[in-house]
């Protein structure tokens, strides 16, 4: 059952908390003034008296300071989310939880026929068992061969801290751009993806390199965006031909980390 404070903060049209900015009618009775104008509301449903243009700028200072202490759970507190949150930033958080349901990054990013969906946890080990060789460590080396005459997109998971947070690694080959990418996406809110950076390099013999240190994206964030914004490694194919061999392979390595530990 309904406080009254909860009838007075009512809109009695969308029957939702009011939002700003909120008109009255002649009456005094108040409604959230976008509401009136989606409908075209001419006469309260309260008294059925004329709509005013008066605002109701006390009652919208009320209740934006009521849901700046009021605190909620997530909607997945369910599955393991601890936060409570103003009304405010509930929504938001909810659309960046990672207790959220996911679908295989792969068939997001990298077009893969892929059809899992499911929790993060579950997800890495759907990566695990379906996409064996989409895994890494939060530091790795190795040698990668590259054609730079055909589009190519990859992404993998990593763990951190033993599983107490994943990321993805994700690497975009564009003939169209003439482009490379390597981003790593923390998976969870954007503001603990700033918590995070990486360092990456490749590099052609124990001289020449080129080497990029980046703050890490949350996944929520298209990859598209930060490939496009240049927030991630962007190496053009004309330079990146300078640490290829005769192969066309070059020795790349990265390492993720903290922040707050850095030295």
């Amino acid at each position: 059952m309904s406080s009254q404070p909860d009838k007075i903060m009512q809109c009695p049209i969308c029957l939702e908390t009011m939002k700003s900015p909120i008109t009255q009618c002649m009456g005094g009775h108040s409604m959230c003034g976008d509401c009136i104008k989606a409908n075209n509301i001419t006469k309260c449903p309260t008294c059925r008296g004329a709509i005013s243009k008066i605002r109701n700028f006390q009652l919208e200072q009320l209740i934006e300071g009521i849901q700046k202490v009021l605190k909620l759970q997530c909607c997945y507190h369910s599955k393991g989310c601890t936060y409570s949150l103003s009304v405010a930033k509930k929504e938001s958080h909810e659309l960046e939880c990672k207790y959220r349901n996911f679908i295989c990054e792969g068939h997001k990013f990298a077009k893969w026929k892929c059809q899992w969906s499911g929790t993060l946890e579950e997800m890495y080990k759907h990566f695990k068992k379906d996409h064996i060789n989409q895994q890494l460590s939060f530091k790795s080396e190795a040698d990668m061969k590259f054609d730079l005459s055909r589009n190519y997109s990859d992404v993998q998971m990593i763990t951190y801290l033993e599983g107490g947070q994943y990321f993805f690694y994700k690497h975009r080959v564009d003939v169209k751009a003439e482009k490379i990418y390597w981003a790593f996406q923390f998976i969870g809110p954007k503001n603990q993806a700033e918590c995070y950076y990486y360092e990456f390099e490749v590099a052609n013999g124990p001289i020449k390199k080129f080497k990029v240190t980046e703050i890490c994206r949350s996944d929520v964030v298209s990859a598209d965006k930060i490939f496009e914004k240049g927030q991630c490694v962007v190496i053009p194919f004309e330079v990146m031909r300078n640490f290829m061999d005769e192969e066309n392979v070059s020795h790349f390595r990265y390492r993720l980390m903290s922040i707050k530990k850095a030295k």
